[in-house]
């Protein structure tokens, strides 16, 4: 699970990762909006944490171009000085999910994360074995099995599988999805990539009948939807 720091004090955003990591999460930290926002365009993230006040586009700002473009894919948690009711119904009126007051506190933070993920995320286990319908995926084992019957899948068709199926109902951009079957970012990929996920529904059976789908967002990426 990777969360999305935008926060401008360095110390701040230090400490809040230092929390996180420690709670077993990946972090990546941004200090402006607009870096912020290149960050979700082009890698995995899976709950963002935002604070309001920062350089560049505002914590409220990212948030808005978030929804805009992505919907209701990914939790969003506003932490802020800003205390007042008036600006905590602004916030959560507006696309936040949970709004946090600094100063913050960590038991706190990392409870409000958990259950913003484990709203979001029901499919994803203690374990690493990821189960949507009688679809089945065990990154230990390499093993992609439909009703139970396993299906052999190349590295890289396992790689694109994997991507998907962690990110069930989301977007996944092609830079990311790209980035992590070939290592780098590289439009020559695009027309293998798209090779690559027809391959993919083909051998697993994603089609509607099954009740799970590879839909493709054109110019955007590919998304992995319950039918």
């Amino acid at each position: 699970m990777i969360v999305g720091i935008l926060e401008d004090m360095v110390t701040q955003a230090n400490t809040v990762a230092a929390w996180l990591e420690k709670a077993g999460y990946e972090v990546i930290v941004r200090h402006d909006g607009d870096s912020f926002i290149a960050l979700v365009q082009n890698q995995r993230v899976d709950v963002l944490l935002l604070d309001w006040d920062v350089p560049g586009k505002s914590g409220v700002e990212v948030m808005s171009w978030v929804r805009g473009q992505f919907g209701g894919q990914m939790p969003i948690v506003i932490m802020t000085h800003h205390d007042g009711e008036e600006d905590i119904v602004y916030g959560l009126n507006n696309g936040a999910d949970d709004y946090l007051i600094k100063p913050l506190r960590e038991r706190e933070l990392i409870a409000r994360v958990g259950a913003q993920a484990r709203k979001y995320y029901p499919e994803q286990r203690q374990g690493k074995r990821i189960e949507i319908g009688h679809f089945a995926l065990d990154p230990e084992a390499h093993a992609a099995l439909v009703a139970d019957v396993p299906v052999e899948l190349s590295q890289r068709e396992f790689d694109l599988a994997l991507m998907l199926f962690e990110n069930v109902g989301r977007i996944v951009p092609k830079d990311a999805l790209i980035k992590r079957i070939w290592g780098g970012i590289d439009r020559k990929y695009d027309a293998t990539l798209a090779t690559y996920v027809s391959k993919l529904r083909s051998r697993l059976g994603l089609r509607s009948k099954n009740g799970l789908v590879i839909s493709t967002i054109y110019n955007h990426g590919y998304r992995l939807e319950r039918v």
